[in-house]
């Protein structure tokens, strides 16, 4: 099927192919720009490991559509197919003035090198946007009845005996709706454990931003799109948007997409509120522009599943015995993180690129009109 064509099997690969497809527009030419924001770290082949922007047309125009991907890592595989997908139609297309697109590839390119959601700093760069009101500091209501659970301070095994008992007793304890809340909207007091938001902004972030900050000037109309992988059913793209939406923007969303789009509300739908998510940052620190702001989120496994392999994971990384990185990167836990956010399965590749590319097209639309 057309779609696996995108993925990439490593993060250097997925950078060479981003930077080739660069080169592409422009002999087909588009007007781009691209940098490589470096984080000063490498991979496990000794890569650099960046952040790659790309600017496709003209920021005079005031309208830009903004594509992320990667700011969980491991889900920068499937976002990535989904940018070079969208990067080859626009190289068979005409070029354009009357808006920009900014391709932001790999917000976490430590994690998608690594095999990690989290970053160096095991910060779950979603939770590390914080608003201007707000401070790195606290936890969600109930996180501390959850907390030994979801962060075991032991290696983790393959075969947890009784890990959906223990989970099972939980949600009949505090209900699904309510641990879905404590355990993912971001806590910001303990390093070693998940969904982590850090103590000050990470570097990754604090790179990405003073770009923006420079290229973002003039600009008044954005459509942003982050990509995400792991929440809903399997294939189907969830698009997420923040609970306090305008009951306007909500309604023309729907009717853009219809049967797709969910508010960031643990009882309404796949999602749950966030502390400090890249949209609620970036729209903050760009208050002056208008924006429209999705969150497409592509399910792949049951939440159990999804969770059991984000803890196996951190278990590993804060309490195996490793020789070093690359000795930590071959373990199981590793493997099953990439696999639970970016499935091995030529049906769900076709599916999220094909979706992929309807939401940007139908975004891009909707920005011109």
């Amino acid at each position: 099927m057309e779609g696996r064509l995108w993925f990439a099997n490593s993060y250097a690969e997925a950078a060479g192919r981003f930077l080739i497809a660069c080169d592409d527009l422009r002999e087909a030419g588009h007007k781009v720009s691209n940098d490589r924001l470096e984080i000063g770290m490498t991979g496990p082949a000794g890569e650099p490991l960046c952040i790659d922007v790309a600017i496709v047309g003209s920021l005079e125009s005031g309208k830009v559509l903004l594509s992320s991907s990667g700011i969980h890592g491991v889900e920068g595989y499937p976002g990535s197919a989904i940018q070079l997908a969208v990067m080859d139609d626009l190289s068979k297309q005409d070029p354009f003035k009357d808006h920009a697109i900014i391709f932001v590839h790999t917000i976490n390119p430590y994690g998608m090198a690594w095999f990690r959601r989290f970053n160096e700093n095991n910060v779950d760069l979603n939770r590390n946007f914080l608003r201007r009101d707000q401070e790195y500091t606290g936890t969600p209501d109930g996180y501390e009845n959850v907390r030994e659970f979801i962060n075991p301070k032991t290696t983790p095994k393959r075969k947890e005996r009784w890990f959906k008992l223990k989970a099972f007793r939980l949600i009949m304890k505090y209900g699904f709706n309510n641990l879905k809340q404590c355990i993912a909207e971001g806590q910001y007091e303990y390093p070693k454990a998940i969904q982590f938001g850090g103590k000050e902004l990470q570097p990754g972030p604090d790179l990405l931003l003073n770009w923006l900050d420079e290229k973002l000037e003039g600009v008044s109309k954005i459509w942003a799109i982050d990509l995400h992988t792991g929440l809903g059913p399997n294939g189907h793209d969830t698009l997420l948007v923040s609970a306090g939406m305008s009951k306007e923007k909500y309604s023309h969303l729907e009717k853009l997409f219809p049967g797709h789009v969910e508010s960031l509300d643990p009882n309404s739908g796949v999602g749950y509120e966030i502390v400090g998510d890249l949209h609620q940052g970036l729209e903050d620190r760009y208050h002056k522009i208008e924006w429209i702001s999705v969150t497409q989120e592509f399910g792949t496994f049951k939440p159990l599943q999804v969770l059991k392999a984000s803890r196996a994971e951190n278990q590993w990384t804060q309490w195996g015995i490793y020789a070093d990185q690359v000795d930590a990167r071959r373990h199981w836990s590793r493997e099953q993180m990439l696999r639970t956010f970016n499935p091995r399965d030529e049906i769900w590749q076709a599916k999220i690129t094909s979706r992929g590319r309807m939401v940007f097209n139908t975004g891009r639309e909707d920005l011109l009109s």
